[in-house]
Protein backbone atom coordinates (compact mmCIF):
# COMPACT_ATOMS: atom_id res chain seq x y z
CA UNK A 1 0.00 0.00 0.00
CA UNK A 2 1.86 3.18 -1.12
CA UNK A 3 1.17 6.67 0.50
CA UNK A 4 -0.81 9.30 -0.76
CA UNK A 5 0.85 12.50 -1.90
CA UNK A 6 -2.02 15.54 -1.85
CA UNK A 7 0.56 17.56 -4.15
CA UNK A 8 -0.03 16.61 -7.56
CA UNK A 9 3.51 16.52 -9.48
CA UNK A 10 4.24 19.66 -10.99
CA UNK A 11 4.56 20.01 -14.43
CA UNK A 12 8.31 21.68 -14.69
CA UNK A 13 7.55 23.13 -18.61
CA UNK A 14 4.31 25.08 -17.39
CA UNK A 15 5.92 26.91 -14.06
CA UNK A 16 8.52 27.99 -16.03
CA UNK A 17 5.97 29.51 -18.95
CA UNK A 18 3.69 30.89 -16.20
CA UNK A 19 6.47 32.70 -14.57
CA UNK A 20 7.92 33.74 -17.86
CA UNK A 21 4.34 35.54 -18.80
CA UNK A 22 3.79 36.41 -15.48
CA UNK A 23 7.64 38.38 -15.67
CA UNK A 24 7.02 39.84 -18.74
CA UNK A 25 3.26 41.15 -17.75
CA UNK A 26 5.00 42.44 -14.22
CA UNK A 27 7.98 44.29 -16.43
CA UNK A 28 5.02 45.53 -19.23
CA UNK A 29 2.75 47.25 -16.32
CA UNK A 30 5.76 48.99 -14.46
CA UNK A 31 6.94 50.30 -17.75
CA UNK A 32 3.44 51.57 -18.51
CA UNK A 33 3.45 53.19 -15.27
CA UNK A 34 6.92 54.92 -15.73
CA UNK A 35 5.83 56.04 -18.92
CA UNK A 36 2.30 57.99 -18.16
CA UNK A 37 2.81 59.03 -14.51
CA UNK A 38 6.42 59.59 -14.24
CA UNK A 39 7.50 60.55 -18.01
CA UNK A 40 6.18 61.47 -21.48
CA UNK A 41 7.41 60.64 -24.76
CA UNK A 42 7.94 63.52 -27.54
CA UNK A 43 9.66 63.43 -31.30
CA UNK A 44 12.38 65.45 -32.03
CA UNK A 45 12.09 67.95 -34.70
CA UNK A 46 15.54 69.77 -35.83
CA UNK A 47 19.11 69.27 -35.35
CA UNK A 48 19.37 71.69 -32.67
CA UNK A 49 20.38 69.44 -30.15
CA UNK A 50 22.40 67.17 -32.73
CA UNK A 51 24.66 65.17 -32.65
CA UNK A 52 23.07 64.17 -28.81
CA UNK A 53 20.12 64.16 -30.51
CA UNK A 54 18.72 63.77 -33.69
CA UNK A 55 16.05 64.63 -36.11
CA UNK A 56 13.11 62.21 -36.07
CA UNK A 57 14.00 60.49 -32.71
CA UNK A 58 11.28 60.14 -29.78
CA UNK A 59 12.83 60.65 -26.38
CA UNK A 60 11.02 60.00 -23.18
CA UNK A 61 11.36 62.88 -20.63
CA UNK A 62 11.16 62.58 -16.71
CA UNK A 63 8.76 64.65 -15.41
CA UNK A 64 9.44 63.90 -11.41
CA UNK A 65 13.22 64.36 -11.11
CA UNK A 66 12.60 68.03 -10.69
CA UNK A 67 9.73 68.15 -8.29
CA UNK A 68 12.45 66.45 -5.63
CA UNK A 69 15.53 68.63 -6.98
CA UNK A 70 16.04 71.54 -9.14
CA UNK A 71 17.67 71.59 -12.77
CA UNK A 72 21.14 71.33 -13.05
CA UNK A 73 24.06 72.73 -15.58
CA UNK A 74 24.01 70.77 -18.61
CA UNK A 75 21.31 68.83 -17.81
CA UNK A 76 18.79 68.60 -21.30
CA UNK A 77 15.60 69.96 -20.22
CA UNK A 78 12.49 70.03 -22.48
CA UNK A 79 10.52 73.31 -22.19
CA UNK A 80 7.26 74.83 -23.37
CA UNK A 81 8.02 77.02 -26.72
CA UNK A 82 7.55 80.47 -26.03
CA UNK A 83 7.07 80.80 -30.11
CA UNK A 84 5.20 78.07 -31.04
CA UNK A 85 1.79 77.36 -28.94
CA UNK A 86 1.91 73.39 -27.52
CA UNK A 87 5.31 72.93 -28.89
CA UNK A 88 7.84 71.38 -26.63
CA UNK A 89 11.95 72.57 -27.33
CA UNK A 90 14.89 70.53 -26.18
CA UNK A 91 18.02 72.25 -25.14
CA UNK A 92 21.04 71.69 -22.68
CA UNK A 93 20.97 74.20 -19.29
CA UNK A 94 24.14 76.26 -19.25
CA UNK A 95 24.00 79.23 -17.14
CA UNK A 96 21.77 78.84 -13.31
CA UNK A 97 19.70 81.27 -11.12
CA UNK A 98 21.67 83.84 -10.13
CA UNK A 99 24.66 83.59 -12.61
CA UNK A 100 25.36 86.10 -15.45
CA UNK A 101 26.42 84.80 -18.83
CA UNK A 102 28.38 86.03 -21.47
CA UNK A 103 29.86 84.81 -24.74
CA UNK A 104 33.11 86.35 -26.33
CA UNK A 105 34.81 84.35 -29.64
CA UNK A 106 32.74 81.12 -29.20
CA UNK A 107 33.71 80.29 -25.38
CA UNK A 108 30.67 80.63 -22.34
CA UNK A 109 31.25 82.55 -19.61
CA UNK A 110 29.67 82.20 -15.97
CA UNK A 111 30.57 84.47 -13.41
CA UNK A 112 33.73 85.97 -15.43
CA UNK A 113 35.25 82.44 -15.55
CA UNK A 114 35.00 80.51 -18.54
CA UNK A 115 32.99 77.53 -18.42
CA UNK A 116 34.31 73.68 -19.82
CA UNK A 117 32.13 72.90 -23.03
CA UNK A 118 32.75 69.72 -23.56
CA UNK A 119 29.40 69.79 -26.25
CA UNK A 120 30.48 71.82 -28.64
CA UNK A 121 33.83 72.29 -30.26
CA UNK A 122 34.03 75.27 -33.27
CA UNK A 123 32.84 78.66 -33.59
CA UNK A 124 29.42 80.12 -33.07
CA UNK A 125 27.66 83.49 -32.76
CA UNK A 126 27.36 85.06 -29.58
CA UNK A 127 23.96 86.65 -30.06
CA UNK A 128 22.24 88.63 -27.03
CA UNK A 129 24.86 87.24 -25.02
CA UNK A 130 27.66 88.95 -26.43
CA UNK A 131 26.52 91.24 -23.19
CA UNK A 132 26.04 90.11 -19.40
CA UNK A 133 22.89 88.39 -19.41
CA UNK A 134 21.95 87.98 -15.76
CA UNK A 135 19.85 84.89 -15.12
CA UNK A 136 16.96 86.01 -13.10
CA UNK A 137 15.56 83.91 -10.28
CA UNK A 138 14.01 80.60 -10.92
CA UNK A 139 15.36 80.98 -14.55
CA UNK A 140 17.82 79.36 -17.21
CA UNK A 141 20.07 80.14 -19.98
CA UNK A 142 20.02 77.12 -22.27
CA UNK A 143 21.69 76.07 -25.72
CA UNK A 144 21.71 73.78 -28.23
CA UNK A 145 24.51 71.54 -28.68
CA UNK A 146 24.75 72.33 -32.22
CA UNK A 147 25.02 75.74 -31.67
CA UNK A 148 25.56 77.03 -35.50
CA UNK A 149 21.44 75.56 -35.79
CA UNK A 150 20.09 76.30 -32.22
CA UNK A 151 17.65 79.31 -31.46
CA UNK A 152 18.06 79.53 -28.01
CA UNK A 153 18.88 81.94 -24.65
CA UNK A 154 21.40 83.72 -26.76
CA UNK A 155 18.38 85.45 -28.84
CA UNK A 156 16.25 88.12 -27.26
CA UNK A 157 13.12 86.85 -28.80
CA UNK A 158 13.68 83.71 -26.82
CA UNK A 159 15.38 84.67 -23.44
CA UNK A 160 16.07 82.95 -20.15
CA UNK A 161 13.69 80.13 -19.74
CA UNK A 162 11.84 79.76 -16.97
CA UNK A 163 11.71 77.11 -14.02
CA UNK A 164 7.70 77.08 -15.13
CA UNK A 165 7.64 76.22 -18.57
CA UNK A 166 9.52 73.05 -17.85
CA UNK A 167 8.07 69.79 -18.66
CA UNK A 168 11.18 67.80 -17.39
CA UNK A 169 14.78 66.07 -18.00
CA UNK A 170 14.90 64.68 -21.23
CA UNK A 171 16.88 60.90 -20.35
CA UNK A 172 16.18 58.34 -22.99
CA UNK A 173 16.26 58.05 -26.30
CA UNK A 174 13.52 55.44 -27.26
CA UNK A 175 13.44 55.56 -30.83
CA UNK A 176 14.57 54.51 -33.43
CA UNK A 177 15.39 51.25 -31.81
CA UNK A 178 19.42 51.19 -32.98
CA UNK A 179 19.95 54.65 -31.28
CA UNK A 180 17.99 53.18 -28.24
CA UNK A 181 20.27 55.05 -24.69
CA UNK A 182 20.43 57.21 -22.10
CA UNK A 183 21.37 60.94 -22.91
CA UNK A 184 24.51 62.58 -21.49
Amino acid sequence: MGFYNPRPESNFIVDKVLKWITDIIVFVAVAVFFVIYLGEETSIVGSSMAPAIDDGQVILIDRMSYEITSPGRFDVIVYKSKTTENQYVIKRIIGLPGETVKIEDSKIYINGEVLEDKYFDGTYESGYAQNEIKVGNNQYFVMGDNRNLSEDSRFEYIGNISEEDIIGKAWLIASPFKEIGFID
